[in-house]
């Protein structure tokens, strides 16, 4: 199994693309470290079952608290071979509508959280030096615009630029970086969101992505890859997985 003995941390390993990836590292050999902001959802998520390692209740985007889970970490003597990044929050909200304080919360959830995982872990030297790998999730919106999206599209498409440039300085330790882009995938998040739309408005969006709309487990597959010994001579670069919607 391509990640027998191997830890990687999972941040949102609560529900959506997380839990997805988090479950498919697991069945191919690793142990994960769970985190996730609520510790309900990450309790009835994880909670005895094989191949956790840790459960941390987590909020990524508050400084204090990224740098102590990195320091119980260092504490702990856990050395991880990989990082997901998957936190995150998702609204729309028209330019008519949009105010500083929604910018700052994307940009918070999305950049912020990526930059801090990656300094305090990196501080805290508990990556595994060479070959450790991260794998940040930014968005097809990123990448395509669309109407209400100014907030979210451009926190994660700053998330790529962030995860470009961090890859450049962790290069000569020989830790990769990489991101993923999906199109619409249908999590919990996301059908929250589908199913405020009135039929044809699902419709239209379902018919944007050439191959249908995404499942977890699409996403969780390509990132397995990106954390893998396969992928060692990939850094810097952002996999976009979307069905073909940035075709159209």
């Amino acid at each position: 199994m391509r990640f027998s003995g191997k830890t990687i941390l999972v941040t949102g390993a609560s529900s959506g693309i997380g839990l997805a990836t988090a479950t498919r590292l697991i069945e191919e050999g690793a142990f994960v470290v769970a985190v996730a902001r609520t510790e309900e959802k990450l309790q009835a998520a994880w909670a005895g079952k094989p191949g956790i390692k840790a459960i941390h209740c987590v909020d990524v985007t508050m400084e204090e608290a990224v740098k102590e889970l990195a320091e119980k970490l260092r504490v702990a003597g856990v050395t991880l071979q990989g990082i997901v990044h998957a936190a995150g929050i998702h609204a729309l909200r028209p330019l008519k509508l949009l105010g500083a304080d929604e910018l700052l919360r994307q940009y918070q959830s999305h950049v912020v959280s990526s930059v801090l995982l990656c300094r305090f872990l990196n501080a805290a030297r508990v990556w595994a030096e060479p070959g450790a790998a991260a794998v940040m999730v930014s968005s097809a919106a990123a990448l395509r615009a669309g109407a209400g999206t100014i907030a979210y599209g451009a926190a994660k498409a700053a998330l790529v630029a962030a995860m470009q440039t961090i890859a450049v300085e962790l290069a000569p330790r020989k830790i990769r970086v990489n991101a993923v882009s999906p199109g619409v995938v249908v999590t919990p998040q996301s059908e929250a969101f589908l199913n405020t739309l009135p039929p044809e408005k699902r419709a239209a969006v379902e018919a944007e992505h050439l191959l249908g709309l995404g499942r977890p487990e699409d996403v969780a597959a390509t990132i397995a890859f990106l954390l893998s010994d396969e992928a060692r001579w990939i850094t810097g670069t952002n996999l976009v997985i979307d069905g073909g919607l940035t075709l159209q």
